[in-house]
């Protein structure tokens, strides 16, 4: 049989774990939005240095990703922050030839 005091540690325990819960699951989806607001923030920063048709561009994917990670997907939302990277560094300079 078991006995009271453990029956009552038991409920405790799973009191606890039920509180905690929701609080687990809200945490890293604040923690993604963080993310990109943050890296939205510093590629914005870079476009206004960058040329204007590389920085037209990468402007449009850093849109594009603000929504996806408002949606809660940030690994996609990474992706496209990657490629708006990228379009910043699209600029060729072809040698001339002789």
């Amino acid at each position: 049989m078991i006995a009271r005091s453990t029956i009552d540690r038991l409920t405790i325990a799973a009191l606890m774990l039920t509180a905690t819960l929701p609080i687990a699951a809200i945490t890293p989806a604040h923690a993604g939005t963080t993310q990109c607001t943050v890296q939205a923030e510093q590629l914005r920063t870079e476009a206004a240095i960058a040329n204007p048709q590389d920085a037209a561009k990468a402007l449009r994917s850093i849109k594009i990703a603000e929504k996806i990670c408002a949606e809660g997907n940030a690994h996609e939302a990474a992706k496209k922050f990657a490629q708006a990277r990228t379009q910043f560094a699209s600029t060729v300079q072809f040698a001339e030839r002789r």
